[in-house]
């Protein structure tokens, strides 16, 4: 019986351990840039912008629950206290009174997301086969967001990253044209919407949990990320090894750690919570080393 009282004593406190170790999270609710709002009014998309928008304020509290990264800040309370933050900054009220809202400081919450759309685009585009007589005809909503990540406990601006997502809805049919400015339906919004949101979570994350090697054997490599993240076989990746930190001379601000490359990893399998890779090349790569996808200019 004793036995099996360590291991099991042993899984509860690294369960604990790791919940410690989570972030708290405060989700903002979806915001439209106004020239964006203007351009699809004008366009007649104003409608299909809204439920896009609507839709993916509701996923975004799911995609990042799905990165089992954060614990998420209630977003029932989170749009009273903006707002009463935007109040407090209008100068309107005295800034020197201690019941006046600080900017993006939120009780008990270390980072706060906002995200913005600043680029929507619903259009058709068609192509006809003369050979053998038929017409292709694609729908393609494209929709562009700023996320910023702030450090409620500083309300500096930690991160502003721009994230693009397509989708393309192709019919077989000459007449489809006529339909681009109708009703998306259920199934392309929520499509749209879960890219969007699962985009944007997946960049915070890689902002304040950077991809790190988990184990090494021989040369195979585990790093901390699944199949929740925009990972395939073969894709590249760099390891990095962290050098001393930087601090601004002027400011005693800390500009982050001169890293190193250190090597290569190609991706063998992407499973639900790692990722199995081989080194490919390995200039004294290590355990909980950093590692990011590599960029198409770096190939």
């Amino acid at each position: 019986m004793k036995a099996f009282l360590l291991p099991s004593l042993l899984s509860i406190l690294l369960v604990l351990s790791a919940e410690a170790q989570k972030l708290s999270l405060a989700v903002g609710p979806v915001e439209v840039n106004s020239a964006v709002e203007a351009k699809a009014a004008e366009q007649g998309s104003l409608l299909q912008l809204g439920r896009i928008v609507e839709s993916t304020d509701s996923e975004l509290i799911n995609s990042f629950q799905q990165t089992r990264r954060f614990d998420i800040f209630a977003r029932s309370d989170l749009s009273a206290i903006l707002a009463e933050q935007n109040l407090a900054q209008s100068g309107n009220l005295d800034p020197n009174d201690p019941n006046t809202a600080e900017a993006f400081r939120l009780a008990g919450v270390k980072y706060l997301v906002v995200t913005t759309v600043n680029d929507f685009q619903d259009y058709i585009e068609k192509a006809t086969f003369q050979a053998i007589g038929k017409t292709v005809t694609k729908r393609i909503i494209r929709v562009g967001v700023i996320a910023k990540i702030y450090d409620t406990t500083t309300g500096k601006l930690l991160e502003s990253t721009r994230v693009n997502t397509d989708l393309e809805d192709i019919e077989s049919d000459g007449q489809y044209e006529s339909v681009k400015n109708s009703d998306l339906s259920e199934s392309l919004v929520s499509q749209m919407s879960k890219k969007v949101a699962d985009n944007v979570a997946n960049r915070v994350v890689d902002v304040l949990y950077p991809a790190k090697i988990v184990g090494v054997t021989g040369k195979i490599v585990m790093f901390n990320r699944g199949d929740g993240f925009d990972i395939s076989k073969g894709d590249i990746w760099l390891v990095y090894a962290a050098g001393d930190e930087m601090i601004d001379p002027d400011t005693g601000e800390s500009l982050g750690s001169v890293e190193a490359e250190v090597g290569k990893i190609r991706v063998l399998e992407v499973m639900p919570k790692v990722t199995r890779a081989e080194i490919v090349e390995d200039y004294g790569i290590e355990k909980l080393q950093v590692v990011r996808p590599q960029k198409s200019d770096e190939n």
